[in-house]
């Protein structure tokens, strides 16, 4: 009877599809901002693609390379830019987020080491169904404009 149960779930694993799998989210333009060596705090940005019937929600992403990272979205209030961090990353049916500068984006803190422009980075995903997925990201050197806007953070 072992046996039987044991192929029995086998089968069910194999043949069903999972409820998230790659062709459901994909992500484009990941890229992380290159920092200054000292610095404690990076930012990430990507765009996620739900091409699934039903909504994803990220509820968190971790790194080997990095101690912790949080979802954060700027605002603008009374003339000020204001970062608050969120709890998970929704992207409804077949639509789209984007992780951009001035918007929604990952705070990437303490970094094992300094990382520069052309490294690929990996971060891990968790949704909500208890699935993961990892993503490699490339760092990137700011431009002139992206680094004066994230020095509001």
């Amino acid at each position: 009877m072992t046996n039987i149960r044991t192929v029995f779930i086998a089968f069910i694993l194999l043949f069903i599809s999972p409820l998230l799998t790659a062709t459901d989210l994909v992500i484009e333009n990941a890229w992380i901002r290159e920092a200054p060596p000292v610095s404690q705090v990076q930012a990430a940005y990507v765009t996620l693609k739900n091409n699934n019937e039903n909504d994803i929600k990220v509820i968190s992403a971790t790194s080997s390379d990095f101690k912790r990272i949080e979802f954060h979205t700027t605002t603008l209030e009374n003339g000020l830019m204001r970062m608050q961090q969120q709890a998970a990353i929704h992207i409804t049916a077949k639509n789209e987020v984007k992780l951009e500068p001035e918007g929604m984006h990952m705070m990437l803190f303490n970094p094992n080491k300094p990382l520069r422009a052309g490294e690929k980075i990996n971060i891990d995903f968790t949704f909500s169904d208890g699935r993961s997925i990892t993503f490699p990201f490339t760092v990137k050197k700011a431009t002139t404009v992206d680094h004066h806007q994230h020095m509001h953070h």
